[in-house]
């Protein structure tokens, strides 16, 4: 069993895809001449907002300066209406914290909408520890979200797993040197979750928590380098 678990927060905990497409083609469409298409901002998924707006007007950073309170006005204005929480999440916190088995996000979400996304759907309670993007200078692909969210939770990394639904979220876990799981649930493509080669792949959040707290290999597909064993 780990002894702690790290979330990734959008699309992971919560289902913000269609916010974050909405917000992104709303933004850019002005910029762009038209709707850029959801697999176009796929890619951008799991990263700092400004870094994702700037891949589509590259060495134009006034433009993305002029962007950010576009997009940021429109995602907190459609927050509401447009993000759930995703399937079974309470369910597996409540048996994971149940377990004694310690909570942390790691998000490069900001932290004002990190913690309003939380207190909207009452998960604030399971996650002591809170990772945003203000809290690092680097950031997913690279290893120091996860590893701040080690040394806040007082663990070591063979200790941890961490689930994420975007190539940035493996990566960063692998990075860090935890154990890497993909949300089966994620809208980004399977192959692109499976060419950054998790660890594991669960398909629900209770497949995820069997295998947190069992090493359920069986509840898992096998990605290349599955080998935990809880």
């Amino acid at each position: 069993m780990f002894a702690g678990v790290l979330f990734d927060f959008d699309g992971t905990l919560v289902d913000t895809s269609e916010l974050v497409i909405k917000s992104f083609q709303h933004t850019l469409a002005p910029y762009l001449g038209r709707k850029v298409a959801p697999e176009e901002i796929y890619p951008y998924f799991g990263i700092p907002l400004r870094d994702g707006l700037s891949a589509f007007v590259p060495g134009q950073s006034d433009l993305v300066e002029e962007m950010l309170p576009i997009y940021r006005r429109f995602s907190e204005e459609h927050f509401d209406t447009l993000v759930r929480p995703c399937p079974g999440v309470r369910e597996g916190l409540e048996e994971l914290r149940a377990a004694g088995i310690k909570l942390g996000i790691v998000t490069s979400r900001v932290r004002e909408t990190t913690l309003y996304g939380l207190r909207l759907f009452h998960l604030e309670d399971f996650f002591p520890v809170v990772v945003t993007m203000e809290d690092v200078r680097s950031h997913k692909p690279g290893p120091e979200p996860v590893r701040r969210g080690l040394e806040l939770l007082q663990l070591a990394p063979a200790e941890v797993a961490m689930i994420g639904d975007s190539p940035h979220d493996i990566m960063a876990a692998r990075a860090g040197g935890v154990t890497s799981v993909a949300a089966g649930w994620s809208r980004i493509p399977r192959e692109r979750l499976l060419a950054a080669r998790p660890d594991a792949v669960v398909n629900t959040m209770a497949e995820f928590v069997d295998f947190c707290l069992e090493g359920n290999l069986a509840a898992a597909d096998g990605c290349g380098r599955l080998s935990h064993e809880g």
